[in-house]
């Protein structure tokens, strides 16, 4: 009971001072915060932002109808990198090895992304690092979306593939180079890979409106898909059908000739819900337990929010299905977890369109891009915390008290350790490593009792 009444005393004093909002993630009591007001955005059917990505700088990319611009967690500066004279810009991914080869793939709709463009196209922009900004563009491909919905998703593969999520919102058509209702497998520059299973950019065909797309550490690759009534997440395999339009889901909307047919050959998602998704990212981090696996934005009605699918070890099977913040923030466009164990998320959608951040505070384990940086956990600590350097360094680990007294200076040398902390009473400390030439690198953390 002590340690539950400190954790809410500590939270409670950490978010009135920062005006936050507290909320729950299974057991994890987090911090929700917004990052970027509606003040950035426009409302209704031409809503914008549309699409996360966790950039090669550390910033948060977002698509902001005719712009493409960053945010940067630390100094909060938001700065737009480009911005297009028309149309809607759906979706953004970088180059897996960006700093050698800076390219920026968007999906561009010929209109606004709702239904008001016939054609969405896929550019490659080169990234001018002097002017943070993109030049160059080179058309890679198009598609027709004949309805409202259109796909749009992009994502750089670790293949070092682009891969294109398009929609087939009313019709069947699976003809050579037609690139819709289908997830597309490109080569960087544009052209057709040699190994795809067909001739043209075809990787998957049968596709409603797969409106997320995502890949996972073993190489597998998810879309989460917007149903006529039944919403899919399918875990892709290449150069299969995936049921449209003989199915929604596990529903047969076709003859049933066509039904019995194609039972035997398409392949059926491994979940299926009334739950209209949206964008989906893959979570990885201790921070927030809850979230580790497949996070999923919804926008329908009734389940709008985030839905967590908890994945077997080969991530071929879903184990557990989760909803969490549901009709807390209104339609979730995306979801994109960030390197610290946060995850950004579009709330509001299209009437009063924001983008939230959620994080667990008491939780400081991060790996930073400094290698003469440290980490430790667990956060909050009990009896006792192990650091971690990330090169071999020698050094003075310093712990403080809330008031700046030091209860613990030891010198340390190597890679790794352990301190006693069980002898400290529980609060909020500061610990800090200095290097040898007078650099410190300082954490928060909290002991529990």
């Amino acid at each position: 009971m002590k340690r539950h009444l400190l954790t809410l005393f500590l939270m409670t004093s950490f978010f009135v001072s920062h005006a936050q909002t507290i909320d729950t993630i299974g057991n994890t009591i987090v911090q929700i915060s917004v990052a970027l007001d509606s003040t950035h955005f426009t409302n209704g059917y031409n809503s914008s932002p549309w699409d996360l990505h966790w950039g090669p700088d550390l910033k948060l990319w977002y698509t902001n109808n005719r712009t493409l611009c960053t945010y940067d967690p630390v100094s909060h500066i938001v700065d737009t990198i480009l911005e297009l004279p028309s149309g809607y810009i759906m979706a953004v991914a970088t180059h897996s090895n960006f700093f050698n080869n800076p390219y920026v793939y968007i999906t561009v709709d010929t209109a606004y992304y709702y239904g008001g463009g016939n054609y969405i196209s896929a550019y490659r922009y080169t990234y001018n690092l002097s002017g943070d900004s993109l030049e160059n563009p080179e058309l890679l491909l198009s598609w027709n979306h004949p309805g409202e919905h259109s796909g749009g998703r992009i994502i750089f593969g670790q293949d070092q593939k682009l891969y294109i999520s398009t929609a087939e919102y009313w019709i069947g058509n699976d003809t050579l180079f037609n690139n819709s209702g289908k997830v597309l497998r490109v080569n960087p520059d544009g052209t057709v890979p040699t190994d795809n299973p067909r001739a043209d950019y075809t990787y998957t065909y049968g596709h409603r409106n797969p409106q997320g797309i995502v890949q996972v550490p073993n190489g597998n690759l998810f879309v989460s898909e917007y149903g006529q009534q039944w919403d899919e997440l399918n875990l892709l395999e290449e150069n299969k059908y995936f049921g449209w339009i003989t199915y929604d889901g596990i529903s047969c909307i076709g003859s049933q000739d066509s039904c019995d047919y194609y039972d035997s050959t398409a392949v059926f998602p491994l979940d299926v819900g009334m739950n209209p998704p949206s964008g989906i990212d893959y979570y990885n981090h201790p921070a927030i337990p809850e979230f580790n696996g497949l996070v999923q934005a919804v926008t329908g009605a009734i389940k709008q929010g985030l839905i967590v699918y908890t994945m077997n070890q080969d991530f071929d099977s879903v184990l557990a299905k989760n909803y969490y913040l549901t009709q807390e923030y209104g339609r979730v466009r995306d979801a994109c977890a960030a390197s610290d164990g946060s995850l950004y998320f579009i709330a509001g959608d299209r009437n009063v369109p924001k983008i939230m951040r959620i994080q667990n505070p008491l939780f400081n384990d991060v790996s930073f891009p400094d290698e003469a940086s440290f980490s430790f956990y667990p956060n909050p600590a009990t009896d006792k915390i192990y650091y971690r350097l990330h090169s071999v360094q020698e050094g003075l680990m310093t712990i403080y008290d809330i008031s700046g007294k030091v209860i613990f200076s030891e010198s340390v040398s190597g890679d790794h350790g352990e301190i006693e902390t069980d002898q400290y009473p529980a609060g909020s400390y500061t610990i800090s490593f200095r290097k040898d030439d007078g650099t410190i690198f300082s954490r928060r953390m909290v002991i529990l009792k």
